[in-house]
């Protein structure tokens, strides 16, 4: 073989390796901006939430969603015998249009009003006191959001530990906890005290108005 053509052959193959090895390896987080802190979306099955890192607005580390086992079919009912009495056909039997039966409607969405969500009432978090609740924003989605009181007024925070995603619990009057890996955080400003998350809690927006606890999302 010449040593044109060998060499030919060779930009060939590794030209068609690139094509191939850069189709196969999607990006490891979403390809969309992070753009506010607390801002989720699922990609890969995986959801993934931007916190803040160094200043930056970043996509923290996904979190494997569930994989929801497809729900048996039920089992077709056999019809009924129909009937062979002449009477059944001399009175029509009315339609349920006729008269609908009133069916229970979902639970409402909550609607953002001015000032935000509704998260909680203001005597659910009491002075040096914490709480996790949970926002339904008017898409649908819901997000854990953790509370906490001091001195300084009303404080909320992104309930989600930015190092695996799992739900940050209160402890004591100053922190909350993360039951999975035991990352602290302050309930102050939301930083991290102890890993192994490296950066703390994502800050919400939050307002207090008539009793009530609103949270901008």
């Amino acid at each position: 073989m010449s040593m044109r053509r060998r060499d030919v052959l060779i930009g060939l193959f590794g030209a068609g390796f690139s094509l191939i090895s850069g189709g196969a390896f999607a990006a490891d987080t979403p390809l969309i901006k992070c753009t506010r802190v607390g801002q989720t979306v699922i990609y890969r099955n995986q959801k993934f939430t931007c916190v803040k890192k160094a200043g930056k607005l970043v996509w923290g580390k996904g979190v494997p969603l569930p994989v929801k086992s497809p729900t048996p079919s039920a089992t077709p009912t056999p019809s009924a015998t129909p009937s062979t009495s002449p009477t059944a056909s001399a009175t029509p039997t009315p339609t349920s249009s006729a008269a609908p039966t009133p069916t229970s409607s979902a639970t409402p969405t909550p609607m953002p009003s001015a000032q935000g969500i509704k998260v909680a009432s203001s005597s659910d978090v009491t002075l040096g006191g914490s709480k996790v609740v949970t926002a339904t924003t008017a898409t649908g989605a819901r997000i854990p959001i953790a509370l906490a009181r001091d001195s300084k007024g009303i404080h909320a925070f992104s309930a989600e530990c930015p190092h695996a995603g799992y739900i940050v619990k209160p402890q004591g009057s100053d922190e909350f906890i993360c039951p999975a890996h035991n990352s602290l955080f302050s309930s102050k400003d939301g930083a991290v005290l102890r890993g192994p998350a490296s950066y703390g809690l994502g800050v919400y927006p939050v307002t207090e108005t008539g009793g009530e606890i609103f949270v901008t999302i």
